[in-house]
């Protein structure tokens, strides 16, 4: 198979986004620019220059459409994975994925996909927050029980890397989807109640605790990212400031280096 490198995979995440840009569009379905790529949007114009993926987020009520719609439109190259359409999805959020393609994340032994962009979902969350951090708590707990079923760190040692070694083994034994799905299921606690607040609860990367009004992410506008317009936030400043502070001073030269650990391949026809 033909590696992919970094401006060709650039490029076809570019495709990817087109795509689900497209079909929202079509569909009255909405969904923002997030983390990383927003960010990149605002002060680069694309992306960050030492990155090379694509986020973005959508509420829980267009992220259920898209996901029973967008793989019925789709010509079958590009497919949208959740946890609601595909039961042993190796990730609790969602990917939209370039099925010409296979990406080894982790290495071979760690999870087989293709190349993809991230669909982040928020959840609703309530107003106490005893009741969120409880999400929370569970979140991280499950997430901790999912990075068992990940090679094992860089570095781990000792005890720890003895313990790694034992829950591995036990981890291994059940499918990636059963944590997945409980993630989730987490994720949804409060679903069918009406709040002010929400929260990126089914991500089990994310070791923040934070939950925002819904109203941020319900009133959005145009921004470039490499040259064509995506939706974003209208109050971009105040959401990059909660996730990044002084988001337009760039970070020290050491610090600017890619933490994805994958290599990405086309198949062959």
């Amino acid at each position: 198979m033909k590696q992919i490198d970094s401006s060709e995979l650039k490029k076809i995440q570019i495709c990817l986004l087109d795509s689900f840009d497209g079909f929202c569009r079509r569909n009255g379905i909405h969904y923002w620019l997030d983390y990383g790529t927003l960010l990149g949007a605002v002060r680069h114009k694309g992306f960050i220059p030492w990155d090379d993926d694509v986020d973005i987020s959508m509420l829980r009520e267009d992220y259920e459409k898209a996901a029973s719609l967008y793989n019925v439109q789709s010509d079958g190259r590009f497919v949208f994975q959740t946890q609601s359409n595909t039961k042993d999805s190796c990730y609790p959020f969602g990917k939209l994925i370039d099925s010409n393609t296979v990406l080894y994340e982790y290495g071979e032994t760690g999870i087989e996909t293709g190349v993809y962009i991230d669909v982040f979902v928020y959840d609703n969350a309530p107003d106490d927050k005893e009741k969120s951090d409880r999400v929370f708590r569970k979140r991280d707990l499950l997430g901790r029980i999912r990075r068992l079923q990940l090679p094992m760190r860089k570095g781990m040692t000792g005890k720890k890397k003895m313990a790694y070694k034992i829950g591995s083994t036990i981890m291994h034994l059940f499918p990636r989807g059963l944590i997945n799905r409980a993630l989730d299921k987490n994720a949804r606690r409060y679903e069918h109640v009406s709040t002010k607040f929400v929260s990126p609860f089914v991500d089990p990367y994310d070791p923040t605790y934070f939950k925002v009004e819904k109203t941020v992410f319900q009133d959005l506008v145009e921004i470039e990212f490499e040259g064509k317009l995506y939706f974003a936030p209208r109050n971009y400043d105040y959401w990059l400031g909660i996730l990044y502070g002084n988001y337009m001073e760039l970070p020290p030269v050491e610090n600017r280096v890619n933490h994805h650990i994958f290599e990405a391949f086309y198949k062959e026809s």
